[in-house]
């Protein structure tokens, strides 16, 4: 009896796996409704003005469509949604809708090949800031987006001299250092919030998506995370690069090379700070089975970073987790 069961089970998962996207074949008419439900979401969009909301939204849809119906149903779908967008949209629109399309069939091809959630949400994550940039680039050299060097600063003179003027404790140099700093530093929180952006929806797309029956990828507990060593010998050459260009640079403090290399560092000192984090919550899951620990380890992170920077940068350069999982298993 118990062998029949085992085999039935077996079968029953084989048949499962041979399923790229679907547990279960999904319905014709639902189909159809998700398709014409991403068409309205364009119309709701271009008439109440809210791209954003719209375009998160129209992820989900759009995946299911082509998962469903692959690329015969879903070029047609995205060929009739840019016509829409192109007659009655913006630029901003249309370039916002189109980035979404992109990740739709992104988000289908990681299910399909059964990719990480993790490495969805950094590919994603890349596509939008990489699109954004090319976007205002173009945008700058069509004349679209017009930057005023002069006009910028008198109006970061006025505003610095008008917190002055309030605040008559107010350091006038500490105000413009922060202007300066938040300048340079544009990309790299640019880069987070667009992270977060990027998990938000991922997680909302395929959570959709396995309610109704979709093979969804799952994210990997955070203290399984790591940090490649590869990054952290980068991130010492890349610190070594930005220091002679920073002496190079002198006081031109807004040179092209200055910021690029000042945010990559930016960008990878985040990724070891996450990484040191992940690597607290490793130690504590080993010696203590509480929940307590890791929101206090976050706590934590906030206030002391360049402690979780450097233990980050440990693990990743010298595999501390896997050290201490190799000696534990000699005991």
């Amino acid at each position: 009896m118990d062998n029949n069961i085992s085999k039935l089970l077996s079968k029953e998962i084989e048949e499962l796996m041979k399923n790229k996207f679907f547990f279960r074949t999904p319905n014709n008419m639902k189909i159809l409704a998700y398709a014409v439900s991403y068409l309205m979401l364009i119309l709701l969009g271009i008439f109440l003005n809210i791209e954003v909301i719209t375009a998160f939204l129209s992820v989900f849809p759009l995946t299911y469509v082509l998962g469903a119906r692959g690329l015969n149903y879903y070029i047609p779908l995205i060929i009739s949604g840019g016509v829409i967008l192109s007659l009655f949209a913006s630029h901003n629109m249309i370039f916002w809708f189109g980035i979404h399309m992109i990740i739709a069939y992104i988000v289908y091809r990681t299910i399909y090949s059964r990719g990480s959630k993790l490495l969805l949400v950094a590919i994603v994550n890349t596509i939008i800031f990489l699109g954004i940039a090319l976007y205002v680039f173009l945008s700058i050299k069509m004349g679209t987006i017009t930057i005023d060097r002069t006009q910028i600063l008198n109006f970061i003179n006025s505003y610095v001299n008008s917190m002055v003027e309030m605040n008559q404790g107010v350091d006038k140099n500490m105000v413009l250092d922060s202007f300066s700093n938040l300048q340079k530093s544009f990309p790299v929180t640019l880069f987070i919030m667009l992270l977060a952006y990027s998990l938000v929806l991922v997680h909302y797309t395929l959570s959709m998506l396995a309610r109704e029956f979709v093979i969804i990828p799952v994210f990997p507990k955070f203290s399984r995370i790591m940090v490649s060593s590869k990054s952290a010998y980068t991130y010492i050459v890349v610190t070594i690069i930005t220091f002679f260009v920073e002496m190079e640079a002198g006081s031109n403090t807004y040179s092209f090379w200055n910021i690029l290399f000042q945010n990559i560092t930016g960008i990878l000192s985040l990724a070891f700070i996450l990484n040191g984090l992940f690597t607290a919550f490793f130690f504590v899951e080993q010696k203590s089975k509480s929940t307590i620990g890791k929101p206090i380890l976050f706590l934590l992170m906030l206030i002391f970073s360049p402690i979780f920077e450097l233990l980050g940068f440990i693990d990743s350069a010298f595999k501390l987790r896997e050290g201490y999982i190799m000696m534990k298993r000699r005991r």
